[in-house]
Parts: structure tokens; C-alpha cells; sequence
């Protein structure tokens, strides 16, 4: 087997409704996500420490190219405002069930979501981990749930280099905003459904991997139609056959879900993602 060398990614170009959970994973029986990152500058600082797990389970293998997969994902979100610098502050969890078909070059997947966010410790003030008289504590909760459905092309320019373009919708039948209304009326109760679009390259030179990403995201909303947006940016390294890689990333979100009103955030940081196929290859 030749080495593995330097694997790039350029990847995401996504138009979805929010960061779901599920925007940071790609769908395969046995795949699984976990990315952990630290941010600065954003909003309130409320984006500083941020971990999503997510993992597909395989129900079922319906056909030799079907599959009845589960996946389960969380994001926390918390920031630094507290003594040790690490306040959690938000949860969010998505559960899917879903069909997918692969026969490369192609993978086609639908199925249904739940999604739901949820307060942590928030007894206490975003900005402390000190009781303060006259606090008191607001409620956050946000759910979606409906049907979704999306594609992957994969190809393979030669034995060192591979893209891929990916399209995926939301509907949402079901969507609450238990948040207090704000001066912005962009409740995410009037959420009507998503689109994200991604795309990536990915090339490799020695041993060094390298992988970057580059998402756009579009939220809609209904009764009148008003449209928000999102950018997420990657450029990271992982040497030789190392599951972990080191990158450092971007972002602009339209509502980062941190307070009680529509709060926009702009960041950047640096962060570690576990690297599947180097996973899969350290166990061969």
C-alpha cells in the first residue's frame, strides 16, 4: 500500500436553515464525527468551546447497496466567562432515520429528523457561575422535525486526488421557539425548511494530510418569505496515519441560539477532527 500523503479537502458549500448537528457528518453505514474546536471573537463569547459527536448506526442492510441507518449527534456549546474558562451553556441533540443507497459514484439518502435545543446551567447568567439576585432564568428550547433528503457525486481524478459535491433539503413539519420575542422576528418557529449544498477535494502528498472546508448556509423562513445566511470556512493537517487532525476554521452564523433573541456571531479558532479514513486504515 502506497503512503498516505497529504490530504486536502476543500469541502462545504452548504445552504441550510441552521448548523444542524448532522451538517458536520456524512452519511455511510458505519461513519462517525467528532470535532471539537476553540473559538474567539465571537458574539458574547458565547462560541468558545464547541464539541459535536454524531454516529451512524446500521439497522439494516436491506440490499447490497441499501441500507437502514440510525444516526444519533450533540453539539455543546459553551463559553469561557466562568473561573476555569469552560461554562457550559447550550445542548442540542438530533436523532435520524434514514435510507440510504450507495453505488459509487453516487450515494441518495431520505428520511425524518428531530432536532432539539436545550439550556444548561442556566440557573445562573451567561456572563458568570455566580448566583446573582434578581437573575432570572429563561427558557431557549427549540425543536424541528420533518422529512429530508439529499445526494453525493464522488470522483476520483486520480490515485492522489478525489471531490466530491453534495445537496441536501430540510422540510420542517414541527417548529417551536420557546425564546422570548426580540426586536428581530426571525423565530425559528416560522422555519420552514433548509437546502445545503457542499463540495470538497481532497489530494494527498507523503505523509502529511491535509483538509479544509468551505460552507455556505441559507435559512428560510415563511409568512413572509425572509431568507438569513451562514459561512463556515476549514483549512487543517494530520500526519501519516494519525486519526486526529488539527485545522483552524471560520464562521458567520445568523443566530448562534446562545440567548433568549435572534443573536447573531462572527468567530474564528482552531480545533481537532477525528479523521475517519485514517481510522479505517490504522485498523487494516
Amino acid at each position: 500500500m502506497p503512503p498516505r500523503v497529504l490530504l486536502v479537502g476543500i469541502g462545504a458549500l452548504g445552504l441550510s436553515a441552521q448548523e444542524l448537528v448532522t451538517f458536520h457528518h456524512e452519511y455511510s453505514p458505519d461513519s462517525r464525527t467528532a470535532v471539537f474546536h476553540r473559538g474567539f471573537r465571537s458574539a458574547g463569547d458565547e462560541r468558545a468551546w464547541t464539541l459535536v459527536l454524531a454516529l451512524s448506526l446500521p439497522l439494516s442492510q436491506l440490499r447490497d447497496n441499501l441500507w437502514l441507518l440510525g444516526v444519533a449527534s450533540h453539539l455543546l456549546q459553551a463559553n469561557a466567562l466562568n473561573d476555569i474558562g469552560f461554562n457550559p451553556r447550550a445542548a442540542r441533540w438530533e436523532e435520524q432515520l434514514l435510507l440510504l443507497w450507495h453505488h459509487a459514484p453516487w450515494k441518495l439518502y431520505g428520511g425524518l429528523l428531530h432536532f432539539c435545543k436545550h439550556e444548561i446551567d442556566n440557573a445562573d447568567p451567561p456572563d458568570t457561575d455566580e448566583p446573582t439576585v434578581g437573575y432570572q432564568p429563561t427558557k431557549r428550547v427549540i425543536i424541528l422535525h420533518g422529512p429530508f433528503a439529499g445526494a453525493q457525486y464522488r470522483y476520483r481524478w486520480t490515485p492522489w486526488w478525489e471531490s466530491a459535491v453534495e445537496a441536501r433539503v430540510h422540510f420542517f413539519v414541527i417548529a417551536q421557539d420557546y425564546r422570548i420575542r426580540g426586536t428581530d422576528e426571525l423565530r425559528w418557529r416560522s422555519l420552514r425548511g433548509s437546502l445545503m449544498v457542499r463540495a470538497r477535494a481532497s489530494w494527498q502528498v507523503e505523509k502529511l494530510h491535509k483538509f479544509s472546508s468551505l460552507g455556505y448556509r441559507l435559512a428560510l423562513f415563511g409568512a413572509p418569505v425572509r431568507a438569513r445566511h451562514e459561512y463556515r470556512a476549514e483549512f487543517g493537517l494530520a500526519m501519516g496515519r494519525v486519526p486526529i487532525g488539527v485545522f483552524v476554521y471560520g464562521e458567520q452564523l445568523f443566530d448562534d441560539l446562545s440567548r433568549p433573541f435572534p443573536h447573531p456571531s462572527r468567530s474564528f479558532g482552531i480545533g481537532l477532527r477525528w479523521m475517519q479514513e485514517n481510522a479505517n486504515s490504522m485498523s487494516q
